[in-house]
């Protein structure tokens, strides 16, 4: 089966006759038409982040939606039967049928941040067959996310440090105020990172805020759904304007629980560190210091 874009033909193949190693060549080629710095996406392997430009392929987050369908029409699968995950549910999910496009189920790309990371998504989803060697080799989304932090941080903080060199004077004085208050913040994170218990801490403290957040608009839908069905339709501009109040809310809930989706994630695995997220922690952490080093110098 092939799929036709911009006059070039792709090739769909059956995701189950390739190794994982393949399946993330491919997903990586797919995204290319999408990333920004070449130097990154030069060099990416299965940890390289699909957003950012510090060490991230630079695709901006509007695309993610592009990058998911990149990677639908570069693969078939067997999981092509949608079942209702209970009755009368709109809700669905994949099971076997006949050899057919690739489906991502909704909201699980937001938690593929990295090619690795979009292959153990297809393997969750049961398009593939679980690879451990394969995942040992993936950074986890809870470490992608906070290292992600830390370069943008130990960035900042560089070329904060490198404009306050620059200037004299008042200006120089309150950039020199704004550097000690960021390099206290790099500090703070660098320590953060250094104990996977404390991070996983923090992490937990977002999540239920976040959670919070959620359950909040939840029972905001409540309240006006009770007000949709105790007005009976009688005052029709009533009627119309709680719809309209319906409609923003499951707008904002639906954005809120993306939201808490991904800090489920982070704040699940954040405490649960391996070897190749130790490495991954090293290198920002090395950043992190090099940049307050920079900044004390200045300061």
């Amino acid at each position: 089966m092939a799929f036709m874009r911009k006059q070039a033909v792709v090739e769909a193949t059956d995701i189950n006759t390739i190794s994982p190693e393949e399946a993330e060549k491919r997903i990586t080629a797919g995204v290319k038409k999408y990333a920004t710095n070449e130097a990154n996406f030069a060099k990416a392997d299965a940890n390289t982040p699909y957003l950012g430009h510090i060490i991230g392929m630079g695709i901006e987050s509007s695309n993610l939606a592009d990058i998911t369908m990149s990677i639908e029409r570069q693969f078939l699968t067997k999981l092509t039967t949608k079942v209702p995950v209970s009755d009368g549910s709109a809700e669905y999910k994949l099971v076997a049928g006949e050899l057919g496009k690739l489906r991502i189920l909704d909201g699980q790309d937001a938690l593929a941040a990295t090619p690795g990371l979009s292959v153990k998504m297809l393997m969750d989803l049961g398009h593939m067959a679980k690879n451990d060697a394969y995942l040992d080799k993936v950074v986890s989304f809870a470490y992608i996310m906070a290292c992600g932090d830390g370069w943008k941080t130990a960035d900042a903080l560089k070329k904060m440090a490198a404009k306050a060199e620059k200037l004299t004077g008042g200006e120089r004085a309150d950039a020199i105020s704004n550097l000690k208050t960021l390099s206290a913040q790099a500090k703070e994170y660098d320590a953060l990172l250094s104990d996977a218990t404390k991070l996983a801490a923090a992490k937990q403290k977002t999540y239920q805020n976040d959670k919070t957040a959620c359950d909040a608009l939840t029972n905001e839908l409540n309240v006006v759904l009770d007000k949709i069905k105790g007005q009976g339709g009688a005052d029709a501009a009533a009627a119309a304007k709680l719809r309209t109040e319906e409609a923003e809310i499951r707008t904002r809930l639906k954005m809120s629980a993306a939201k808490l989706r991904v800090s489920q994630e982070v704040a699940e695995a954040a405490g649960k560190r391996r070897p190749i997220e130790d490495a991954k922690v090293a290198e920002v952490r090395k950043a992190l210091q090099e940049a307050v080093a920079q900044a004390e110098k200045i300061a």
